[in-house]
């Protein structure tokens, strides 16, 4: 992956113009599917032509990786504040934090974790050349990256005694599957504000590592 990348948080700006694409991209593919989904719908939405959206994204699929790209770097940006918050805390309540982060990001960003979690089971349909497999390379760097975070906090929450001594590998799995699960039962409700998201992902994230905790 390119070390030479500006930081998360200056990569999460985009140009206002972009960033209604994107977001309109993540709607259409979360409620029609990739297939489905054409350039001229994600235009309907935003109310433009869709040589307005070909002028920042030449390609569906080059729109899909944008809508990828943003939704990992949500999530590696809410992380980030995660941990700078608790620096001085135990590992337990490291991973705590950077879960609850992940789960906020679920519940906050729900569409594009959706088409992330969509696009990852489905990539085998799409038409990839070699530049677009080795972006989706690069993105699912980030993926693992977040992986490898979790699994180093579940080994140093073991070795200072404040997880319990389990398989550490099953239990990062564990533990990232049951956050990403929330997907599957979680929807957004017009009257569920801010806070009460914040309070649902403290409870599922609560109820998780339960089984890791001493």
């Amino acid at each position: 992956m390119d070390h030479a990348q500006p930081p998360t948080a200056d990569r999460l700006h985009l140009p206002a113009g972009q960033l209604r694409i994107v977001d309109a991209a993540a709607e259409a593919f979360m409620e029609r599917g990739y297939d489905a989904t054409s350039i001229d719908e994600v235009a309907t939405r935003i109310g433009a032509t869709k040589g307005a959206v070909y002028y920042s994204y030449r390609s569906k699929l080059d729109l899909f990786l944008a809508v990828y790209e943003r939704g990992m770097l949500l999530l590696a940006d809410r992380v980030e504040q995660a941990l700078t918050a608790t620096g001085g805390a135990s590992a337990a309540e490291r991973l705590r934090a950077v879960s609850v982060a992940h789960a906020r990001n679920i519940l906050d960003a729900f569409t594009y974790h959706v088409v992330i979690q969509n696009g990852v089971e489905h990539r085998r349909q799409m038409a990839l050349k070699d530049a677009d497999r080795r972006r989706l390379a690069e993105l699912d760097e980030l993926r693992a990256a977040h992986e490898e975070l979790v699994h180093a906090l579940v080994v140093a929450g073991q070795q200072d005694g404040s997880l319990r001594p389990l398989p550490t590998r099953l239990a990062t799995r564990t533990l990232i599957g049951g956050v990403v699960g929330v997907a599957i039962w979680y929807r957004p409700r017009p009257d569920q504000d801010d806070a009460a998201r914040a309070e649902l992902a403290e409870q599922v994230v609560a109820v998780l590592l339960g089984g890791l905790l001493p």
